[in-house]
């Protein structure tokens, strides 16, 4: 009886219902990705799959600016009119950032990438800024269906995603196309969905485009300026975190070795994709309508969430630990046995990052963006140290990323911390 009355409050709970909801379509969709996954693995080769791997590192820390970060406007504006047309800006900044971004690589395409350790990524240079703008549609949409709730239509994108980029994937690698199947595929796969967002809100809200008008979109800039000043490069930082060992591992290593970190760390990141990125979507959601009005229900919730989390961690992380090495032979061939290693390392990474970043979006609910900022450069700092350190020692890959995952893992835990501290704040203000 007491069993069912817990499952009986859990469907009744809209936060869980909601988490369910788009959990259950990414669980899909990375099924999907899983079971593609082993196909995937025999068509392409480790230095293939390698450059796949640095063009998603830079495609990731390019896109993630994309329109500024203006977006995250849109889920707290007051109303749907100041929504709207900080909507219509988010688009405005994309459209400028990717012209600009476009111009660049074609004209100093190799210098850049030199710089950001992707040389071997100059023929696909113009594949970055088409990623970026697709990328960029979907981010700011996807911001509009979390203002609204509609947890249904991000469900339906995480399956469209999936399915696109595998099927490319195998597709062309029938073909033997290399590299640009790859890319073509991970940016056609990351952008999908974009019509299942925009359907509803041409649909529901088609007549508050006439909302739109030049001062209110001068006025939103304004209003939410700490987004591109702080977020903006918050987010570069945050991703550049996650990316740069990426760059580092290609050009000290070469691509066999970043194919092999490439394959291990989408796969063992798929339940932070699956449970961290609902729970987050979920939480902001919840929390951008709640939070200034009762701190104090949001600090029992992330609580609460942050407990969940670590209990579903676990399983994974166990049997990745365990077993690593040898569900990556059996899974993806002989070839890829070494990625099973990397896996192991790289799992407590995605335990920390799993547990602690869903509930870290209270930064961004209570506009705490120069905090954000601090945390995502001690990230990068210690990136950069950790794999200058590797190099100046001339140690191998694995203890590299052995030294990476533990130093960005803390990080995480104090990103936690303050957060907490943050929460504890706005509860005093208003208490």
């Amino acid at each position: 009886m007491i069993n069912l009355n817990i499952i009986k409050k859990l469907i009744d709970n809209k936060f869980f219902r909601s988490v369910i909801l788009i959990a259950g379509g990414t669980a899909f969709g990375q099924a999907i990705i899983i079971i593609s996954s082993p196909i995937i693995s025999r068509l392409y080769s480790p230095e293939e799959y390698g450059i796949l791997t640095t063009f998603t590192a830079v495609l990731g820390m390019l896109a993630v600016v994309g329109s500024l970060k203006y977006e995250w406007g849109i889920a707290i504006a007051d109303d749907d009119d100041k929504a709207i047309n900080v909507t219509a800006l988010s688009f405005l900044v994309l459209f400028v950032v990717v012209g600009l971004l476009a111009l660049i690589l074609y004209g100093y395409g190799e210098e850049i990438l030199v710089i950001m350790d992707g040389e071997n990524l100059y023929k696909y240079r113009l594949f970055i800024p088409i990623g970026v703008l697709f990328i960029g549609i979907y981010n700011i949409l996807t911001q509009w269906a979390l203002r609204k709730k509609n947890f249904k239509a991000l469900s339906k994108t995480k399956v469209s995603q999936s399915i696109v980029q595998s099927l490319i994937h195998i597709l062309f690698g029938f073909f033997n196309m290399g590299p640009i199947a790859l890319i073509i595929g991970r940016i056609l796969g990351q952008s999908a969905g974009t019509i299942t967002l925009a359907i509803p809100f041409l649909d529901k809200d088609r007549k508050l485009i006439k909302k739109i008008n030049r001062k209110d979109i001068f006025w939103s800039a304004k209003r939410y300026i700490k987004f591109p000043l702080f977020s903006s490069i918050s987010q570069f930082l945050n991703t550049a975190s996650i990316q740069l060992p990426v760059l580092f591992i290609s050009s000290q290593y070469g691509n066999k070795a970043i194919g092999f970190y490439g394959l291990a760390n989408s796969i063992i990141n798929l339940p932070t994709t699956l449970i961290g990125n609902a729970v987050g979507d979920v939480f902001y959601g919840e929390a951008a309508s709640v939070g200034n009005q009762d701190p104090l229900r949001l600090k029992q919730l992330s609580i609460e969430v942050l407990k969940k989390l670590m209990i579903i961690g676990l399983v994974p992380l166990i049997i990745i630990v365990l077993f690593g090495p040898y569900l990556f032979l059996f899974i993806f061939g002989v070839e890829w046995k070494e990625a099973g290693i990397y896996a192991r390392i790289i799992s407590f990474l995605a335990y920390a990052r799993l547990i602690f970043i869903p509930v870290s979006r209270i930064y961004s609910i209570f506009e705490r963006q120069k905090e954000a900022f601090l945390m995502d450069a001690l990230r990068v700092i210690l990136v950069i140290i950790v794999f200058t350190i590797t190099n100046y020692l001339n140690l191998n890959s694995l203890y590299a990323v052995s030294l990476y995952s533990f130093s960005i893992s803390l990080v995480y835990l104090i990103t936690f911390l303050v957060s907490q501290k943050i929460i504890n704040y706005e509860i005093n203000k208003v208490s």
